[in-house]
């Protein structure tokens, strides 16, 4: 899977994280991957910014450098999209109405009226 430009940034910035808590540690890839329970190849991934660690991964990893999950995610930051409120767009309906619809108002109840008195002949 390849990762986004984003995506990149984000595990550019982990894998600096990484390696300065690795080497703050004192300690090698190898026995990093060995006390999180990883193969070294994928500490040296993590480390360089060519894959994103999983939850899991980054919860070996704190665990293994006995920090917190904040001292690898430091300077990463997500910044939810802005929603707005939505608005009714109106346009012309004209064309979408009837002829009695588009009659004015008093018109209509005039044509209901009339209408109602010619059903109510027809049944008598």
């Amino acid at each position: 899977m390849s990762l986004t430009e984003r995506d990149e940034r984000f595990a550019e910035v982990f894998g600096r994280n990484l390696t300065r808590c690795r080497e703050r540690l004192g300690i090698t890839q190898e026995d990093l991957g060995f006390l999180a329970g990883l193969h070294r190849t994928a500490v040296g991934q993590l480390e360089r910014g060519d894959r994103v660690a999983r939850t899991d991964t980054l919860v070996r990893l704190c665990g293994s450098l006995d920090v917190a999950p904040e001292a690898l995610l430091a300077g990463l930051r997500w910044r939810p999209t802005q929603i707005t409120q939505g608005a009714f767009e109106i346009g012309p309906a004209e064309a979408s109405q009837s002829t009695e619809a588009k009659k004015p108002p008093e018109q209509r109840s005039r044509a209901k009226k009339e209408q109602a008195a010619k059903s109510s002949e027809g049944q008598e």
